[in-house]
Parts: structure tokens; sequence; C-alpha cells
């Protein structure tokens, strides 16, 4: 047997394993009590207690609706729980410590029953949510679509593990919940930012480059075809392809190419949540000055001191579709890890 299967066995074993933990760790259901199901249980067992020793015929009536009651709060609920299916919608593009709406999707695949007082909360590993979805009621067979809005503490990549699905249908006694495993994951852009005189800094070498006119200019890239676009810079291959109009991205006359360096190298010794601290926000002033490069037509080169593999601390970036996507998303990867703030990850889910 090859190395290559060997490793393919290996991981399919490794995630049969992980899969097997997440199910004991996860049980179907889980239920706990509300503190007014507390006190009906208590009256209830203080009922029991009463028709047991005074042997009345009308206690153990009561007994009995108190019993019936509970038993049909399970059953309730656990119909509610059932037959529900759900998808997540991610933002397209997600900025630390700004506001995104993430949108939550339930399809109750139920032929007959509703499901009533739907809470749906997202788990994310070592990251804290506070906010939630509510169902009032799911129709049998129809869907329904909630969103909440999140806000990321920092860079970098976010794993979302699961759906914490809960109801205290029909008499909130019980609260009882089932997580749903949704394993996906999204990188969350720097913020850009954009210090007064911070160009003269970063831009350690800029080259004017002079070009004909617009008609006759270099090839920098492809992109979808926009209003007063020439019929002449429509990219045929490609348009066939990907069935739109697809235009061909020429540089600008006059467009320049600059250079930005990204001091995120963290001096030895000293404070190091502080020095982490300067590092992300010389990653954000970075991130707005490459952004407006972008916009004004400017190619752009970015070179950070540290990268996470070697060889990967250099980006370049033209003018047109994408662009700016891929300088947040080199920005949002480079080290050091930025320090999450303790109230963001308290009580916080981790990945198994």
């Amino acid at each position: 047997m090859t190395n290559g299967s060997l490793r393919s066995v290996w991981g399919a074993a490794d995630r049969a394993l992980r899969r097997a933990w997440w199910a004991v760790r996860t049980p179907p259901r889980r239920l706990r009590f509300t503190r007014e199901g507390k006190v009906f249980v208590g009256i209830t067992f203080g009922v029991g207690v009463a028709a047991v020793n005074t042997g009345n015929n009308l206690l153990y009536l009561v007994l009995g609706l108190l019993l019936s009651i509970v038993i049909l709060s399970g059953v309730l609920s656990e119909i509610a729980l059932r037959g529900l299916e759900f998808q997540r919608r991610l933002p397209r593009r997600a900025y630390a410590g700004s506001p995104a709406l993430v949108e939550i999707e339930v399809h109750n695949t139920k032929r007959w029953a509703p499901s009533y007082s739907i809470e749906v909360e997202d788990r994310l590993d070592r990251r804290r949510t506070d906010k939630r979805c509510y169902f009032l009621k799911v129709s049998a067979g129809a869907r329904q679509t909630a969103a909440y809005r999140r806000v990321a503490p920092v860079r970098g990549s976010e794993r979302y593990l699961a759906l914490r699905v809960a109801t205290r249908f029909p008499f909130g006694l019980f609260e009882k919940w089932r997580e749903v495993r949704m394993p996906e994951e999204q990188l969350v852009y720097p913020s850009p930012r954009r210090a007064p005189g911070a160009a003269s800094n970063a831009v350690v070498a800029g080259e004017q480059v002079s070009r004909e006119e617009r008609g006759h200019a270099d090839i920098d890239g492809v992109r979808e075809l926009a209003d007063g676009d020439p019929v002449r810079d429509i990219h045929w291959p490609k348009t066939a392809s990907a069935g739109k109009l697809i235009a061909r991205e020429r540089r600008r006359e006059g467009a320049r190419a600059v250079r930005i360096d990204v001091a995120n190298a963290l001096p030895e010794g000293g404070d190091v949540p502080a020095a982490k601290e300067r590092v992300e926000e010389e990653i954000r002033r970075v991130a707005g000055i490459a952004l407006e490069a972008l916009r004004g037509g400017a190619a752009v080169k970015i070179v950070a001191q540290v990268s996470a593999h070697e060889g990967a601390g250099v980006l370049d970036a033209r003018p047109g579709g994408g662009a700016a996507d891929r300088v947040l998303s080199f920005l949002a990867r480079l080290p050091p890890e930025p320090v999450v703030p303790v109230e963001a990850t308290a009580g916080a889910p981790r990945a198994p």
C-alpha cells in the first residue's frame, strides 16, 4: 500500500472517530427545567406525597392531571423539534468589529404538524454568540428565514460548528434542544483604516506607468462588462464559457504600481498583547491604503515581514474583479494571531 493510500485511510478513520466523538458528546436530545418547570415539578411531587399518605381520590385525580401535563409537554416538544432542516447563509464579506447579517433558513419537512416556538442559536469554535433567531410558527412543508446580527471580534478564520435548536413549547415547563452539526468556515477581513499621512510611510516604491489611450493599453485581466465599455473590449471566449458578457480589463492611463510593506513582526520580549494590537492597527492601515490604490487604478504589491508559510508573504494585485478580496484575504491570514477579547470567548464551545 502506497503512502498516499495510507494517508487516505488514516484520514477517513480520523474523520469517523471525530464523528463518533461528536455523537457521544451531543446526545439526540437534551432537557432542562425552566424556573416555572421546577415549581410545577415541586407541586406535582407534593400532591403525590399527599395522595399516597391520605389515599384521597381527588388528590390522585389532580396528580394524574399534573403528570399528564408533563407527558403532553414532552410529546409536543418532540414533535416540534422533529422534521426540521436548516441552512445557514453567511455574509459574502465580514469585517472585524463591523456587524454583518447571518441568515438561518428552516424547512419543516413534516406533512401535517407545524412546529411552534423554535429558537436557533449558532455555535462557533472558541467564539461566543449572543444573538439568536426565533420562529414562532413554521407550518407543515413551509420554509422560513430569519437573520441575526453578528460582530466578529477579530480578523482571521471563524469556524461554525453547529446549530442549537431549542423549544419551550407548549407550556414553558422544560427547554428541550438538539444540536444540528453544520461545520462551515468564514474568513473575517480586517477593517480598512486610512490614517493621515500613512501613504508616504507605507509606499516604499512607486512607479508611474504611462500608457496609450484606453483601447490600446496592456490587458491586466478580465471582468464583467460594465455600462459604457466599448464593444471591442469584449472577451468573446470568456463570454461564451461564462454565459455573460466579459470584458478585458485594461490598465488605466497613468496607472501606478506601488509597493506596501507590512510591519507585522513582533519584537522580542516586551508587552506581547500591546505589540499585537499595534500589528492589528498596521494591518488595518495597510488594508485602507491598498484598497484606495486599487480604486485609483494602481497595481499593488504587498510585502509582509512575517508570513504563515515560506514564500507566502508577498501578494501582487492588479485592479479588476476580485482584487480587493485577494488583498483583504491575504491580510486576514497574516500572523500573528490577534488577541481575542475575553468576553468574546467566555463559555464558548470548542471543536471536537
